[in-house]
């Protein structure tokens, strides 16, 4: 836990609005079933600046933060944001991506591409680095930074950067030579971490690099389409895509996923908004018939799967209620 700060009762209308005026243009679905007065929440936001880096400190019991395309026009989105996942779970859906995060995974955010974070559990914490635009371009490029792209907590290269934070925390106001060491070390481990995720660090893995993203992209489509078939199996995919099975593991390696973690995120990710429909009204069908709708056959398995992802029961995340 890098950094520990105190939530409050306040109204969702101020939470959202500072919200937008320390991160920029996104839109707050309060979770309306934690025992709230309508209209309120838990939760706090806060600036710091260290190492020459703004940092937001976000603690919150909301359901859902968005940013649609009417949001980005709004601020231009100037910066990428480096997310590390301190309390609770989310789900980060961008660029046709979707990862689960756990207490101590990061995510790279682009702020100028729609985005959607789904809270999982009463109260989340995460730590938002604020990565100017310009300079995250001319230092990597703008082909090697992209939205999406998540870091395990236990990769190296997150352990490094979680050590960086510490210490960047705990320093005094910007200004010192530490700090400026502090900052060029923050910025080498992004580097690193971006080129580990595209294969670029040398000239002889550009060609593998292509061959892995060919194969990524085409596993991602194929997954979209199919993921509902209950009956798909991944040597399907490859036989349907004129591939290997080691082709495809090696592609969907770049994102720090496997073709089948990826497909029942996907299921996963279907179910949960299903659910939303069916808690707010929009239908009635069985949880049941919702898991098969998803590719789910096996209900206990859905089950299973669905509360090791969120923390929760498929009918608890539909009734608020505890298990």
């Amino acid at each position: 836990m890098l950094a520990n700060i105190r939530a409050s009762t306040l109204p969702v209308e101020k939470f959202t609005t500072d919200l937008q005026r320390i991160c920029g243009g996104f839109e707050v679905r309060a979770a309306n079933d934690r025992g709230q007065t309508p209209g309120q929440m838990r939760g706090s936001i806060g600036l710091q600046t260290g190492a020459g880096i703004e940092m937001a400190h976000v603690a919150a019991d909301v359901q859902q933060v968005t940013r649609a395309r009417h949001n980005i026009r709004s601020d231009n989105g100037e910066n990428y944001f480096l997310i590390l996942q301190e309390e609770g779970r989310a789900l980060m859906s961008q660029n046709e991506v979707s990862c689960l995060l756990r207490p101590g995974d990061m995510v790279l955010i682009d702020s100028a591409a729609p985005s959607e974070f789904t809270f999982f559990g009463d109260y989340n914490r995460q730590l938002s680095l604020h990565l100017p635009r310009a300079e995250m371009h001319a230092r990597f490029g703008h082909g090697l930074v992209q939205g999406g792209i998540s870091l395990p907590r236990h990769d190296p290269t997150t352990l490094a950067l979680c050590a960086v934070l510490g210490k960047v925390l705990g320093q005094p106001a910007a200004g010192s030579i530490a700090n400026s060491y502090l900052r060029e070390a923050m910025f080498g481990l992004i580097g690193a971490m971006l080129h580990e995720r595209s294969g670029r660090e040398d000239h002889a893995g550009i060609d593998s690099d292509l061959g892995g993203a060919r194969a990524l992209a085409a596993g991602q489509a194929y997954l979209d389409s199919h993921y509902r078939n209950p009956e798909l199996s991944i040597q399907d995919m490859a036989d349907d895509l004129g591939m290997s099975l080691r082709q495809l593991q090696r592609g969907f390696a770049g994102i720090s996923s496997t073709p089948t973690k990826y497909l029942l995120v996907r299921r996963l990710e279907h179910a949960r908004r299903a659910l939303d429909d069916r808690r707010s009204g929009r239908r009635g069908d069985l949880i049941s018939s919702l898991a098969y709708e998803a590719g789910f056959s096996d209900l206990s398995y859905f089950q299973r799967c669905f509360r090791k992802a969120f923390g929760m029961t498929p009918k608890s995340y539909l009734t608020g209620e505890a298990d």
